[in-house]
């Protein structure tokens, strides 16, 4: 009985030293950097998402990323690395995640990573090793910016503006301040890639800027911007006024189409004033239009015997009929040298005060304009500047424009 325990127990010991001596598995550990862009190729200034996951099979006691260094790009880190436990192929496998937002700087193939995640592992028994694990490397085509006008480029998904005075402007009290505050959230950018205020200047008003207030938040999904301008403004005239609409263009990186957000245009005036502001306009207007034509009229009263005079009013809608808009004028100059940006950019203005959709109206123009090669259709040629040129002279006219 004794030589048999004997025996299980030297069994036992030669178990546990083979075991012992037996070289453990070596640990799975894989870090991978995965690329997020809105266009197989995207332009110059768009935000690229890049996310690094790291699978570890092994108890890790310190850790760090190397120094993150990308040649070509801007870029931020979106939160904090994100930890958590799970099981594959029935093993416990910790995991992190980080997420980057690029800005590449640059046209042509930029490379990105790779990655180094630096780890220090204990075995179980008390020991410890440090590893370095390295991601995959990749490469991005970036395509460079489209020219625009001014050369104001900023890509977006998407931006909003809430565009709001504190009281009514059309019926101000004798010596009100009226106070605009405009905001523009951009998602997708950083707070530095959003416009300057623009310059609001007129004969007739006294205006105020304060110092703007730019902000950036960061998200998984990327960062969302914001830039509130305020303006304290007020007649310097008793006759009315009105502000002209601002337009800020912007590319939607989503749909791949140029867009706008407007300021809107503003009618100022005192209460006391009754007078509608197309009344004043017609008013100043006739104080040189009437006795010019009584002048003419004086010489050839004669030849006009029997006829019916036309009245001030009537002389005066029948020149109106007859000038075309500035923006007319121009849209028809920028036709004629096969300008399609310069036209583009008028034509969304005019659409915007008449209450049109640029988007709608000119998507045909903006997908040729802006739209990657690779994402047109084969059957989408150039676009006939002259047909859509007429079409829209008819959605003008429609509107009651005054001409196109």
């Amino acid at each position: 009985m004794v030589g048999r325990l004997t025996v299980t127990l030297l069994w036992l010991v030669f178990i546990a030293v083979a075991a012992a001596s037996k070289p453990a598995a070596a640990a799975d550990l894989t870090l991978t950097a995965t690329i997020e862009a809105d266009a197989p190729e995207p332009y110059v200034g768009e935000m690229v998402l890049v996310t690094l996951k790291g699978d570890y099979d092994a108890f890790i006691t310190l850790e760090r990323f190397e120094g993150i260094q990308l040649a070509n790009f801007t870029w931020l880190q979106l939160g904090r690395d994100t930890w958590s436990k799970g099981r594959k192929n029935g093993r416990e496998y910790t995991s992190v995640e980080r997420r980057l937002a690029l800005y590449p700087e640059k046209a042509g193939t930029l490379a990105i990573g790779p990655f180094r995640h630096h780890l220090t592992i204990d075995d179980g028994k008390g020991r410890r090793s440090e590893t370095v694990v390295v991601s995959n490397a990749a490469s991005l085509t970036v395509r460079p910016k489209p020219a625009t006008i001014a050369d104001w480029w900023l890509p977006a998904r998407n931006i909003t503006i809430d565009d709001r005075f504190d009281m009514d402007t059309a019926r101000l009290a004798d010596g009100a301040t009226a106070t605009r505050t405009v905001t523009i959230t951009a998602t997708g950018q950083t707070a530095g890639a959003l416009p300057p205020p623009p310059k609001v200047v007129a004969p007739w008003l006294i205006a105020f800027i304060a110092p703007e207030v730019r902000s950036t938040q960061i998200t998984r999904d990327g960062p969302v911007a914001t830039v509130r301008w305020q303006w304290r403004m007020r007649p310097s005239k008793a006759e009315p006024g009105r502000l002209p609409a601002y337009d800020i263009p912007w590319f939607d990186t989503k749909s791949r189409q140029m867009r706008n957000v407007v300021m809107k245009s503003r009618r100022f005036a005192y209460a006391t004033i009754t007078a509608p502001e197309g009344e004043v306009a017609r008013t100043g207007l006739a104080a040189w239009l009437v006795p010019l034509g009584l002048g003419l009229a004086l010489p050839v009263a004669a030849g006009l015997a029997g006829r019916r005079p036309l009245r001030p009013r009537e002389i005066l809608a029948r020149l109106r009929a007859r000038l075309p808009e500035r923006d007319a004028l121009s849209m028809r100059a920028a036709l004629l040298r096969g300008d399609a940006r310069a036209y583009r950019t008028i034509a969304a203005r005019r659409l915007s005060r008449r209450g049109l959709s640029p988007e709608s109206e000119l998507a045909a123009l903006d997908a040729a304009l802006f739209r990657p090669a690779a994402d047109t259709p084969e059957d989408c040629g150039p676009v006939d500047l002259k047909s859509l040129h007429r079409r829209l002279r008819r959605r003008f006219a429609e509107a009651g424009a005054a001409g196109a």
